[in-house]
């Protein structure tokens, strides 16, 4: 009897965790203060809705050493809009704290272009700081 739960369990977790992803991505933002680069890691359902964190901050070059300005770090939500085979619209809403002094949040717009199965580019545009800003993406479904 314990083998047969146990190997259904096994069976009923394969096929619920076969449709869900670890996505990790690169990704630079270009807005109106200049450009940012950063990271995110996200959970996506087999409906395509996400939900991740983010890190995203700006570079500057001063006495050879990286110093990071202007960070952004918080959540993400994502919804499809549309999907196709190798192609995929959502809406994108980011949360999260700027300079760690303000509440933020950033609504957008994302193109998805699957390269393969687990890798793909993404390019997107959303309001930030006020002003229109344009991002790219790479990302890799991990799970």
């Amino acid at each position: 009897m314990k083998a047969i739960v146990i190997a259904t369990n096994f069976f009923l977790f394969s096929l619920v965790a076969s449709g869900q992803n670890m996505v990790v991505q690169t990704q630079s933002e270009w807005t109106v203060a200049g450009i940012q680069h950063g990271f995110s890691v996200g959970y996506e359902t087999r409906s395509s809705w996400g939900l991740g964190v983010y890190y995203q901050a700006e570079l500057e070059k001063e006495n050879e050493e990286n110093i990071t300005r202007d960070d952004f770090r918080g959540v993400y939500l994502q919804a499809p809009v549309v999907k196709a085979d190798k192609l995929a619209f959502f809406a994108l809403l980011r949360a999260g704290l700027a300079n760690n002094n303000f509440v933020a949040i950033a609504p957008g717009l994302e193109t998805r272009v699957h390269i393969s199965r687990r890798l793909g580019t993404a390019f997107g545009m959303g309001l930030r700081m006020g002003c229109a800003s344009v991002s790219g993406r790479l990302f890799v479904k991990m799970f």
